[in-house]
């Protein structure tokens, strides 16, 4: 009787592999093979994040002319800009993580103390919004020389849009007294806006 449930047993085996032998998918794509399986996105998707992971540059600036600038460039995380495209039926997703800049600036006590990004432009110039929605800022330094020359403060801002040529630079002065001006100096026929 063992010998009979054994026998049984192996003959069930036998038969549950000889009906798995997938004639049901042999004239079916393996695009829709995936499709039915949940799998098709995860295969025609690439996703990927520039930077991958949070970065941070500290510099500290002290001038001739009596003004110290701590400026802290930082990866936000929470935000990024989109691009996307298709190539050889598959979805690319580069997300382009933004960046701010923490600015303290002293002239004997603090004149200056605020983040720079996309927002802080828009809120002094609203004709470059456009611009603003593909780019990321890519580097805020100290000008010396021209701070010299005007015995001031000077920023610059630089924004520009990944994968292209295309970039916008801005000046920001502060004066010993905390009074700003921002300069589109990429449309210098934007003059001069009060920052």
């Amino acid at each position: 009787m063992t010998m009979n449930k054994f026998t049984v047993l192996i003959l069930g085996i036998i038969i549950t592999l000889i009906s798995c032998d997938a004639r049901d998918r042999i004239n079916r794509t393996p695009k829709e093979i995936l499709k039915e399986k949940n799998l098709l996105e995860s295969f025609s998707e690439r996703v990927s994040y520039f930077p991958q992971e949070y970065s941070e540059v500290k510099t500290d600036t002290i001038l001739s002319n009596g003004y110290h600038v701590n400026v802290k460039t930082f990866t936000d995380m929470e935000s990024s800009y989109l691009k996307q495209f298709k190539h050889d039926s598959i979805n690319y997703k580069y997300h382009y993580r933004d960046f701010k800049a923490e600015i303290v600036a002293r002239h004997n006590s603090i004149i200056f103390h605020d983040v720079i990004d996309k927002q802080y432009v828009l809120k002094y110039d609203k004709t470059v919004s456009y611009y603003m929605e593909t780019s990321i800022l890519k580097s805020v330094w100290v000008n010396q020389e021209e701070g010299l020359n005007q015995n001031k403060l000077v920023l610059n801002i630089l924004f520009t849009q990944p994968k292209t040529n295309a970039e916008k630079v801005f000046e920001l002065v502060i004066d010993n007294k905390g009074d700003k001006k921002l300069i589109n100096l990429t449309d210098l026929n934007q003059n001069y806006l009060t920052a």
